[in-house]
């Protein structure tokens, strides 16, 4: 049997006062295997947040970013997959 399987990594930190740097990290348990580490990130600014928050639109939950993530990461590892 020969797939590909990967340990994903969640963090977040503060990068800067108002900004938060969200990402998830695939990282392949087969040390010999041709299937890439790959990450992705996405950084909120909490200026817009609190600009969405008055305008009184919908803002992004820390999961929701981590989902959003997640279907790019999927997207990605497929896309690195094939032949």
């Amino acid at each position: 049997m020969d797939g590909r399987v990967y340990r994903v990594v969640r963090s977040s930190r503060m990068v800067s006062p108002d900004r938060v740097r969200f990402a998830l990290r695939a990282q392949s348990l087969k040390p010999d295997s041709q299937c890439p580490d790959l990450e992705l990130a996405r950084e909120v600014d909490a200026e817009a947040i609190r600009d969405k928050i008055a305008n009184h639109h919908a803002i992004p939950t820390p999961e929701s970013t981590f989902e959003a993530l997640w279907e790019q990461l999927r997207v990605d590892l497929d896309s690195h997959g094939r032949p």
